[in-house]
């Protein structure tokens, strides 16, 4: 098994959310930070402005079987992409053991 974790602009969330669910793949998420090359939100106040550190993102934490590992990457790029070079990352980790309470 694989665990497969892509970090996606807010924007795209619900996207990904669904396609994923379109293919049967169930799938956690959360809004995370980062202060990597991503778009950094700037903040205005009492007239001046300040950009932010760091960029928000939303991480989706899917689990799946080997043979079905280039199927999840495809439906994650696909609807996932925003056509920039931030649009976001994918990391693969292998599971070596799935416990369920």
């Amino acid at each position: 098994m694989k665990r497969v974790e892509a970090y996606i602009s807010s924007e795209k969330s619900e996207a990904v959310l669904s396609a994923l669910e379109s293919s049967n793949f169930q799938a956690t998420f959360f809004e995370s930070k980062g202060m990597g090359k991503g778009e950094k939100r700037e903040l205005s106040f009492k007239g001046r402005t300040m950009k932010m550190r760091y960029s928000t993102r939303n991480t989706i934490v899917t689990i799946v079987e080997e043979d079905k590992l280039d199927q999840v990457i495809s439906v994650i790029k696909g609807s996932g992409s925003t056509g920039t070079t931030s649009s976001g990352v994918i990391v693969i980790s292998p599971v070596d053991d799935l416990i369920m309470l």
